[in-house]
């Protein structure tokens, strides 16, 4: 007859239920073991409603106790009626005793049930420990995707996302601000060009303007001297090296 191992990881020590808004709440720990015997624990687990398990900072003892004290009542169970039999079916004494660890066995077999099916429940100490755990978790579910929804929007990392705020439009030129108040020479002379809004001098007697009739040339200005301020230079005339053009 061949002989199975049978080894590797598996959890064990189901305990502390609880529950939250009908949702059932469970700590079980992740055991190497060798043919189902739970040999060394690893981690323990909170398993949540939904399948998900959230790793413990540490070993939960209650666990690992509930564990092993499963497995020997299984094996008490199994080695007492594995010799019950082997004595009765063999004949190897005629004393009734071997009846006597028939009944051993069927209460092992009743007390191996017992702690496999029952559920220990948390204290509420633990219960309290428990849920700050998952109220963590959820914030920081709750945080990452938040993060991520910026990510998608900005379509960059969120860590780098910046809020930008656009500059309102310029309102630009309306003929309903002609009467700004324009600027000012250092003489108190408004520059050329700023609005005043001052209406252009009157002809009530129709004089004609004076005439050129012959063509003599507009005095020129070799020297490129500046003309004073607020006295714009004469018509066609042109100021050569004038850098202070108003």
């Amino acid at each position: 007859m061949p002989l199975v191992f049978i080894f590797g990881e598996r959890l064990f020590g189901a305990c502390d239920y609880f529950s939250v808004e009908g949702q059932e709440m469970y700590v079980r720990t992740k055991f190497y073991h060798f043919n189902f015997m739970p040999c060394a624990p690893e981690q323990s687990f909170l398993f949540v409603a939904d399948g998900r398990a959230i790793e413990l900072p540490e070993m939960v003892g209650r666990s690992i106790g509930w564990a092993w004290l499963r497995y020997l009542a299984w094996i008490a169970f199994i080695t007492i009626a594995c010799v019950a039999v082997i004595f009765l079916t063999t004949g190897l004494t005629e004393e009734q005793w071997p009846w006597a660890l028939v009944a051993v066995s069927a209460v092992l077999l009743g007390l191996a049930i017992f702690v496999t099916v029952y559920k220990p429940k948390a204290s509420e100490e633990s219960k309290q420990q428990y849920l700050n755990m998952v109220g963590q978790l959820v914030a920081r579910q709750y945080l990452h995707q938040q993060m991520a929804a910026a990510a998608a929007v900005h379509a960059g990392p969120a860590h780098e996302v910046v809020t930008i705020e656009q500059p309102p439009p310029y309102p630009g030129l309306h003929k309903d601000r002609v009467n700004v108040t324009p600027a000012e020479s250092p003489h108190g002379i408004p520059y050329a060009g700023s609005p005043q809004a001052i209406p252009p001098p009157q002809n009530p007697h129709n004089i004609p303007p004076p005439q050129n009739p012959h063509n003599i040339p507009p005095p020129q200005n070799p020297q490129g001297i500046p003309p004073p301020y607020g006295i714009p230079p004469p018509y066609g005339t042109p100021t050569t090296g004038n850098s202070n053009v108003i």
